[in-house]
């Protein structure tokens, strides 16, 4: 069997009851990672730091603190680079990774070997026990995610596992607002790396009622044009391509916050 890291990042506004939570779901795999990576972006809460300082991990702990909060990018290249394995799985601080999770994807990484990077399906849940739980669907086959990902992210952030110098090949993550992760499958995609999403769900993702709203506003556009730019500029999009997308996602983002979250539900999730 291969040898894997498993990256976190955490930074201090993390909800300390889901970081343990994340973290005990990693405990718990039916396939435990051969390192466990925690990037701490930045000083953290006492709450936070006591975590860590009591986790029992039986296999390599490595913490890397940061001096100053960098981001979600410049983070997790840092985590990339240190990385002691191969192939590198990423968690987010405050989701859960279902149990049989890393052992789906390293016997689907062993059977097939061409694979440089590869995510799954994500279930998406509040605390709210009475709120539905919705499901992000992504493509599993790699032509369809080069396809899907001519006009969406292919990959479910959390649930993904890579192949260490395929993204530093591509040149790691990087500061991106909004979009380090999309930024860089589309490098990976355009350097050759063979792409894969497992069939099943992976993680259950935290979200609450902001979290669409979020997706909306200036800030947002200005990320959002300069991810389709980027797009165009290394000619993963042509000229029609680039208009069509930002005709149907830019408007959306002008929208109140309540339509842009029903939007979300009604469309893009199941």
């Amino acid at each position: 069997m291969i040898k894997f890291s498993l990256l976190i990042c955490v930074y201090e506004k993390e909800n300390p009851q889901h970081f343990a939570q994340c973290i005990e779901s990693i405990l718990n795999q039916t396939v435990l990672p051969d390192e466990l990576i925690i990037v701490k972006d930045g000083p953290l809460t006492n709450e936070l730091d006591k975590i860590i300082l009591n986790l029992n991990f039986q296999h390599d702990l490595s913490i890397i603190s940061l001096p100053e909060n960098m981001t979600l990018g410049p983070a997790r290249a840092e985590g990339i680079k240190q990385a002691k394995h191969e192939w590198i799985a990423i968690m987010d601080s405050d989701d859960i990774s279902r149990s049989d999770r890393l052992e789906k994807q390293i016997k689907m990484i062993n059977e097939n070997p061409e694979l440089g990077l590869m995510g799954g399906q994500i279930s998406e849940f509040t605390n709210q026990k009475s709120n539905k739980v919705y499901s992000r669907t992504v493509p599993t086959s790699h032509n369809d995610i080069v396809k899907y990902a001519k006009k969406r992210n292919p990959f479910n952030h959390m649930t993904v596992m890579l192949k260490r110098d395929l993204v530093i090949s591509a040149g790691n993550y990087r500061y991106f607002p909004l979009f380090e992760d999309y930024d860089l499958w589309i490098r990976m995609i355009k350097n050759g790396v063979i792409c894969a999403n497992h069939p099943d769900i992976l993680v259950d993702a935290r979200t609450n009622n902001k979290t669409y709203g979020r997706r909306r506003g200036v800030s947002y556009i200005n990320s959002e044009w300069r991810m389709q730019s980027q797009l165009k500029k290394i000619g993963f999009l042509n000229n029609l391509e680039f208009v069509r997308n930002l005709i149907l996602r830019i408007p959306i983002r002008l929208l109140p916050s309540r339509i842009v979250g029903f939007i979300y539900k009604k469309t893009l999730r199941r």
